[in-house]
């Protein structure tokens, strides 16, 4: 694991959980660059390290730089993670996560119950796909179809912050640049929203002040070089 690289992490994501997304991949120790403008999409992915798709707030130009990034990131050999927000919900997003990951499959998919359905349902995906599956959760669940992890932990109030599960898929994307292994980055991503959610809870009086803990757990652990220990 190359812990002294900084990651050029390319996000694709929602305007609401941009800036917090941003400040967490920084505090990782990775590098976030947000861009929605196909005519530099394919030069982005080239100098990237990983990218990371969050159909959160899906328009029509979005979608075609999502396609753009997607097919560059095929072609160079670059890893990406998918967060199907709303899959289900409309045919629109439906459709496009299942594009998307017909063009390439994605090393990580992280998403909700809501999205993903049940175990079952992951596990399938996962044959399906050859992708790591994460579902999000009172117990996460992650599948490569071989090997299943359950971590547990966190706090209630990690539902309640605005971006947190998109923040989640990103970070997913940077620990990935650095270790390689997608099965690696998401059990370490899930261990550290766990861990970063838990302790931000602890004497906390608000949303506010559990924010800013949970962003100074990440960084601090990142510090200590201890984003991929137990």
């Amino acid at each position: 694991m190359n812990m002294e690289k900084k990651p050029l992490i390319h996000c694709i994501t929602n305007y609401v959980a941009m800036d917090f997304t941003a400040n967490a991949l920084l505090a990782v120790g990775a590098t976030p660059i947000m861009s929605f403008c196909k005519e530099e999409m394919e030069e982005i992915v080239s100098q990237c390290d990983a990218l990371s798709v969050n159909i959160g707030c899906l328009d029509k130009v979005q979608i075609e730089s999502m396609e753009l990034a997607v097919r560059a990131a095929a072609s160079l050999g670059k890893p990406w993670v998918l967060d199907p927000v709303g899959y289900g919900l409309t045919r629109l997003r439906t459709d496009t996560c299942n594009r998307l990951i017909e063009m390439s499959a994605p090393a990580i998919i992280r998403g909700n119950s809501r999205e993903l359905g049940d175990k079952n349902a992951c596990r399938r995906l996962a044959r399906k796909t050859g992708s790591v599956v994460v579902m999000s959760g009172e117990r996460d669940f992650i599948t490569d179809s071989t090997h299943e992890i359950e971590v547990g932990g966190g706090d209630v109030k990690q539902a309640l912050v605005t971006g947190m599960g998109c923040t989640c898929s990103a970070v997913c994307a940077a620990l990935l640049a650095m270790c390689g292994d997608p099965l690696t980055a998401a059990r370490a991503t899930m261990r550290l929203f766990a861990f970063a959610g838990e302790k931000a809870a602890e004497d906390c009086k608000g949303l506010g002040e559990y924010k800013t803990r949970f962003m100074d757990i990440l960084y601090e652990k990142s510090r200590t070089g201890s984003l991929f220990g137990d």
